[in-house]
């Protein structure tokens, strides 16, 4: 080797470990960043062992980055029904244990049984009707809170829509600046992070498939193969009815293929299949379809108050009411409860108001009709047999604390399951700052090296210098 060869490749050398130690550093300053991988720098050498090159690249596990994004989807998707079956133990407010709407069930029931061994007290007669009001009232509110809710999901649905939007379009912004920044030693790196970060992030609202292209570009898809970001992003839409996917001048319908993530969570809460041609029954997941099957219970419930005796079962409370005789004068002769559904059952106005008072000849038989068991309660998600109109409630609430449980209880698991895969992620890509620490010290090593070739060289040259001269 001549002078010149081993003064160049000390020179190459000295520019590489110059490089490794800005990258090292910035692994260092990085340390704490979740997003961050670990940037290395190999050298390349030709067969006479002189640097030619350097290439920057990222400590990355494809394979276990891929599952990571998997766990995420799923996790996103369950922590999104644990919200808000949690929100719809709050409206019934099963927060204390028992529901409202089992207690103030509870409460119109005794209510009567009080009446009956008190039947010329004016003051019980006032309590049944403010405990019927109450009852009744409780019902309506359920109803407009299961209501509400269901628009607070809608709006979630479209906001994270958007956000998905937008981040689709940041990562496909990114791709085109690592395409450009591939020559400009580690930027490309650094943008590569961020757009992991962005992914794991999209992950959350719907589970996606990675395609690494050879000019560094990612090209995203659903699980089942639509095009997220490849030539160019796309854009999901929600019109009511369906989760649309549109790409250029195509359009295409992806809802059945949203499973993981929570955009495929919220919409399977609010789904209806009752409203498809043809109608489709309630799903038996307990976390879809969950307004429709709240919305058809309610209604159910409520209309059980005002329908007629059912075949084979018990006189209904309805009937009970409605055909004591005899009816004294200043009595309210019929439907003691007005309305058809969850939002129009009432109390009827003119025992609220005083105007006419309780049928004494309805206690008795009211009694009973409340108390037979032996009914069934049939409703989207809910078949509740041998019950009474106070099971019928426990019946409801019942199934959704289970559901509430059982759903709390998957995502306590997606949870546990994730951020165990995370770390173990973490520790293989993330930056540990002991290897950092030691890799400084064999650079200052290789660098002392380096000089003392350089310092040495320098030293011959001069040498042959005062020979020449």
């Amino acid at each position: 080797m001549s002078l010149f060869d081993a003064l160049s490749s000390a020179t190459a050398s000295l520019r590489t470990i110059q490089a490794n130690v800005k990258v090292v550093s910035d692994n260092v300053a990085r340390a704490n960043d979740p997003n961050r991988t670990r940037h290395t720098l190999q050298q390349m050498v030709d067969r006479s062992g002189f640097v030619v090159t350097a290439e920057y690249r990222r400590e990355m596990d494809a394979g276990l980055r891929g599952q990571v994004e998997d766990l995420i989807a799923r996790e996103g998707a369950s922590a999104v029904r644990s919200e808000y079956m949690t929100k719809l133990g709050d409206v019934f407010r099963t927060t204390s244990g028992k529901p409202l709407l089992d207690t103030y069930a509870d409460n119109f029931a005794a209510a009567w049984r009080t009446l009956e061994t008190s039947p010329e007290d004016e003051v019980a007669k006032h309590q049944l009707v403010q405990s019927a009001n109450i009852f009744a009232r409780e019902i309506r509110r359920v109803s407009e809170g299961v209501e509400a809710l269901d628009r607070e999901m809608k709006q979630d649905l479209g906001t994270s829509l958007k956000d998905v939007n937008d981040m689709l379009a940041q990562v496909d912004r990114i791709n085109d600046d690592i395409v450009s920044l591939r020559s400009y030693g580690d930027a490309a790196n650094e943008a590569a992070d961020k757009r992991d970060a962005l992914i794991q992030k999209i992950s959350e609202y719907v589970g996606v498939r990675r395609v690494e292209r050879p000019d560094g570009r990612v090209a995203l898809f659903t699980s089942s193969g639509f095009a997220l970001v490849d030539a160019e992003p796309a854009n999901l839409t929600f019109d009511g009815g369906k989760i649309n996917l549109t790409v250029g001048n195509n359009r295409y319908d992806i809802t059945d293929h949203l499973q993981q993530g929570k955009l495929g969570a919220l919409y399977n809460m609010r789904k209806d299949g009752s409203l498809t041609d043809p109608p489709t029954p309630a799903s038996a997941d307990p976390a879809t379809e969950v307004i429709r099957k709240l919305r058809s219970q309610l209604d159910a419930y409520a209309g059980m108050f005002v329908a007629k005796t059912k075949d084979g079962e018990a006189t209904s409370f309805a009937d009970a009411y409605n055909s004591a005789q005899p009816v004294a004068e200043g009595e309210l002769n019929a439907q003691f409860f007005t309305g058809t559904d969850r939002f129009t059952i009432g109390v009827n106005e003119r025992l609220l108001t005083g105007e006419l008072k309780l049928k004494d000849s309805a206690t008795k038989s009211v009694v009973v009709a409340m108390n037979a068991v032996g009914r069934t309660l049939t409703a989207d998600g809910l078949t509740a047999t041998d019950t009474s109109y106070s099971g019928m409630a426990h019946a409801i609430t019942g199934q959704l604390m289970q559901a509430s449980k059982t759903v709390a209880d998957r995502h306590t698991f997606d949870k546990e399951a994730k951020d165990q895969l995370v770390e173990r992620y973490q520790g293989q890509t993330g930056v540990n700052i002991d290897e950092e620490i030691a890799q400084l010290q064999q650079l200052q090593t290789s660098y002392a090296a380096s000089a003392r070739v350089m310092q040495v060289t320098n030293s011959m040259f001069d040498a042959l210098e005062r020979i020449v001269s």
